[in-house]
């Protein structure tokens, strides 16, 4: 039996497709990803055809997704020698960059795919590699070209098009100041391996999504990562009284923060369960919704947001701090964060960074760093002869309300873009967030409306070292 007859197809080219059918899965009809059973489709497949550029191409969405970059970069770069004219090559090789924020990488290869064939597809990732690097008009007038080249167009790439530059047009708008059709373009992506959208058990079956009905009761899925979540938990007030009840599942981290903030709210940290325990007195939901979604009720101009602290620490710590510190002014710094794929490599300013600022005197510094930062601390002390006191056991543990007691008796933050940043702008701490291109949408706009007045971006200009970037602060 051949390769072709054991799949039922009728050509090596329906075989690669039906993997790519496991591969991508159907999120809108409930069907899941399947990359294993693919990549065995696609190992038979290379075993007779090792140059197939469509099954080349499959394998190296396979291990983009898994976020094996370097395999993928090899992959791709086969694609792209086997058919230079084909864009499927160049344009893996700009997405594998752009998970890895290097965006001038990104965009080179983006612009290599436009070169091969200027359409929906090619458009759509050129126009995400530009959104990476913060160039946001550039990202948004190529969105708009590929949704209209899109309209005609009822392949499966066209849809996977359609899909990637609504969620790219939704940041840009987002970036741009445009709520109500920036929120609307991020509901696209939902159902991404980023964004989960959860439906409860509920009183009347499964919960339906709220869009405001006020006799709901209503349960609201936190967000990837901690910045994230405590960010859009500005919104819960305002969301907590246009419904009946609510009800928020967030990170476990969280939880006694929350509780004491949103006093009328049921804080449930159990979005990792399998299955959802409430007390009888709260009740069963009858909505759900994401947190970040509650802004496309909510936030859909600036005046929308009340740019007041909605954070509340517990006041023992933050005592407990303020008297190990003996009434001092002290300034929290964070020199570094993120993951390569939310563009770690732009966000390590480094310790040394902070020297004009350390160098003034007339204050202690105190590390608000989650990550070892023992020997950058040491050296510096070696080198220059600044202490900055560490806290780890504060500040690398997984007690948020203790980190958040910590940060609330601080002077001041200056920190790059951290979730450290995010507690102090959200407790009212004059705050400093130092912005590097690619940050991303919520750090695009002249001011952080999710926030008080309290928090300022300070910029870092294009050719500037981190130092001198502290330097103009």
């Amino acid at each position: 039996m051949t390769l072709i007859e054991r799949y039922g197809c009728t050509t090596i080219d329906e075989v690669v497709a039906k993997a790519g059918k496991l591969s991508d899965g159907d999120p809108e009809n409930g069907i899941g990803q399947a990359p294993d059973e693919a990549m065995a489709i696609y190992n038979d497949v290379m075993l007779d055809y090792p140059d197939h550029p469509g099954c080349l191409y499959g394998v190296g969405v396979v291990l983009r997704d898994a976020g094996r970059y370097a395999q993928a970069i090899q992959i791709a770069k086969r694609v792209a020698e086997v058919c230079p004219r084909d864009p499927r090559g160049w344009k893996l090789l700009a997405t594998v960059y752009g998970e890895l924020s290097r965006y001038e990488e990104s965009i080179r290869y983006a612009e290599k795919a436009l070169a091969c064939s200027r359409n929906d597809y090619t458009l759509a990732d050129y126009a995400y590699a530009h959104c990476n690097a913060g160039n946001w008009d550039t990202a948004h007038a190529a969105c708009v070209e590929a949704l209209d080249r899109a309209k005609n167009n009822p392949s499966v790439l066209s849809r996977e098009a359609i899909t990637n530059a609504r969620v790219t047009k939704g940041y840009c708008d987002l970036a741009r100041g445009d709520w109500a059709e920036g929120f609307q373009g991020f509901r696209n992506t939902m159902r991404t391996k980023w964004r989960k959208e959860r439906v409860y058990d509920g009183a009347n079956g499964d919960t339906v999504e709220w869009m405001g009905e006020p006799d709901a009761v209503v349960i609201v899925t936190g967000e990837q990562g901690l910045g994230d979540e405590v960010m859009a938990a500005g919104v819960i007030p305002d969301a907590a009284n246009g419904c009946k009840r609510f009800i928020f599942d967030c990170d476990h981290r969280l939880a006694a923060l929350f509780s004491r903030s949103f006093p009328n709210v049921h804080v449930t940290p159990q979005r990792r369960n399998d299955a959802m325990v409430l007390p009888r007195e709260v009740g069963l939901p009858t909505h759900h919704k994401t947190l970040f979604g509650l802004s496309e009720l909510f936030r859909k101009t600036d005046t929308d947001f009340p740019r007041k602290p909605f954070l509340i620490p517990n006041q023992g710590y933050v005592d407990m701090f303020r008297e190990l510190f003996g009434g001092q002014k002290v300034i929290g710094l964070a020199w570094s964060g993120g993951l390569p794929r939310t563009g770690m490599e732009h966000r390590a300013a480094g310790l040394r960074s902070f020297l004009p600022l350390m160098k003034k005197g007339g204050a202690e510094f105190v590390s608000l760093q989650y990550k070892d930062d023992a020997q950058e601390v040491a050296e510096l002390e070696r080198s220059h002869g600044i202490k900055v006191r560490r806290l780890p056991w504060v500040t690398q543990g997984q007690d948020m309300d203790l980190l958040a007691g910590l940060i609330a008796s601080l002077s001041e933050v200056v920190s790059v873009g951290t979730a450290a940043a995010h507690f102090s702008s959200a407790l009212g701490v004059p705050t400093t967030i130092l912005v590097n291109r690619g940050l991303g949408w919520a750090f695009a706009p002249p001011e952080m409306l999710w926030y008080p007045p309290t928090t300022k971006l300070h910029r870092k200009l294009v050719g500037e070292s981190w130092r001198e970037c502290v330097g103009r602060l």
